[in-house]
């Protein structure tokens, strides 16, 4: 015979944020993905995305950042817009 083995589950959520100015981004998350859906070039610290690229920063099965992480347009000023993307963990 054989036994079910139930394997823990850890709750999490998604949330999105759009920044459209030079900013700090708190994580507290599990992974972050970041999406530059404008016209202009962001730098993510020092990772240049142009439009239509992302980021994706993940952490394994029960780790977390709480880095912060520099969104920067530079001096643009139309065109900015880079989305978010967050897993955070629920705590019980």
């Amino acid at each position: 015979m054989s036994q079910l083995i139930e394997i823990p589950k850890t709750k999490y959520e998604i949330d999105f944020y759009t920044a459209e100015n030079s900013q700090y981004i708190e994580s507290d998350c599990n992974s972050l993905v970041f999406i530059n859906k404008g016209t202009s070039n962001v730098s993510i610290e020092n990772v240049l995305l142009y439009p239509s690229q992302s980021l994706a920063i993940e952490g394994n099965l029960s780790e977390y950042t709480t880095q912060r992480f520099f969104v920067n347009f530079g001096t643009n000023t139309t065109g900015n817009n880079c989305v978010i993307i967050r897993k955070r963990y629920i705590l019980r």
